[in-house]
């Protein structure tokens, strides 16, 4: 044999590094693949920010237009006014919990396999006289 020449057979330390290869560019190609899921979404975020804010100062227009035409137009006094505010504050506040309670109900039966029958309705129902 001559000495210059190599055999063809391929040794097992090039084919490890041809895998190692092969697995450092599949991670490259990963972590490119993140990189761009994690642009969009922060770009989306500051998108949803700058929603917020605009709805924010919307509503704090609409609030003060409501106020005035309340006071200035229907002659309602400012303590009516609190008081009605207050009072839907707390309406509010009740109807939120309960589609918070309703949520979580559904999500604890949600992933049983028979779904519960409708409770028959009492003719004094209290929920029937607040809603």
């Amino acid at each position: 044999m001559a000495k210059g020449k190599r055999s063809k057979k391929s040794r097992p330390a090039d084919e490890k590094r041809k895998g190692s290869l092969k697995e450092i560019l599949s991670l490259y190609a990963k972590i490119a693949e993140l990189k761009k899921e994690v642009a969009k979404t922060t770009g989306t975020g500051t998108h949803a920010e700058e929603r917020l804010t605009d709805l924010e100062a919307h509503v704090n227009l609409l609030t003060r237009f409501l106020t005035t035409l309340c006071i200035e137009k229907l002659g309602m006094r400012v303590g009516t006014l609190r008081s009605i505010i207050r009072r839907v504050e707390k309406e509010a506040l009740r109807d939120s919990q309960i589609m918070e309670l309703e949520f979580l109900y559904k999500l604890s039966h949600g992933s049983s396999r028979k779904t519960p029958s409708a409770p028959a309705k009492a003719r004094d129902d209290p929920w029937e006289q607040i809603s």
